[in-house]
């Protein structure tokens, strides 16, 4: 069998100057492409700012709430599901979505099945543009968490509404609320500035009365 030469740019170096490759470089040179290759989606992901003006354009009914909610599901937009079918919610491809023959994108997953983990593929929407995404999803917040779509100005409430959907709840995760709190506050500099912390406080003393004393505790614990 012949020889086998790579066409990596540092082997096309060795073999031009006569060089033999030293051992332990392939690992090395492979790590380096790797880190190359991180910091290179890194830097092409979504920011904060930029789903948030995307989320006011496209007429989502709480921008801030939605762009919090996408940024968890999607860890920053980076996630298989947000890069390859611009799906940022995790959003499943339900019966009339199928019908329709609509697009899927199948991805395991892990949802919260009593007191165990489960590890399923599943069925998700997949969308062609952010645009497409964003229209889709706050239809869905109109049609099936109406207690989310009154809360405009209100991102505490928001997330409350979640729990109240015509079909259940948006997410089988038991933390999820106080995950997406937790989020919000990490968020909020970013879209809010220096005032950010002021505004979130304001919309929970407007709320603290309507939430579950958990919900609460978890928004006091997060924004002190």
């Amino acid at each position: 069998m012949g020889r086998f030469y790579s066409n990596s740019a540092f082997d096309i170096f060795l073999r031009a100057t006569g060089r033999a490759r030293p051992r332990g470089v392939a690992v090395c040179f492979a790590a380096v492409l790797l880190v190359l290759f991180c910091f290179a989606s890194q830097a092409s992901a979504m920011s904060a700012r930029e789903f948030y003006r995307y989320a006011k354009k496209y007429k989502c009914q709480n921008p801030f709430a939605a762009t919090v909610q996408s940024a968890h599901e999607t860890a920053n937009w980076t996630s298989e599901l947000w890069v390859k079918a611009r799906n940022g919610a995790g959003i499943k491809a339900d019966k009339a979505w199928r019908a329709a023959r609509k697009p899927v994108y199948n991805k395991s997953s892990v949802e919260h099945v009593g007191n165990r983990n489960v590890k399923r593929v599943s069925a998700f929407r997949k969308y062609s543009s952010t645009k497409a995404f964003l229209k889709d999803y706050a239809k869905k917040i109109r049609e099936d968490y109406p207690q989310s779509a009154k809360q405009k100005d209100n991102v505490w409430l928001y997330f409350a509404g979640l729990y109240k959907g015509h079909h259940g709840k948006w997410a089988t995760d038991r933390n999820y609320y106080s995950k997406l709190v937790t989020k919000a506050v990490k968020i909020a500099p970013q879209i809010y500035g220096s005032k950010w912390k002021t505004k979130l406080r304001s919309q929970f003393k407007k709320a603290q009365k309507r939430l579950e004393p958990w919900q609460a505790q978890a928004v006091r614990k997060a924004i002190g």
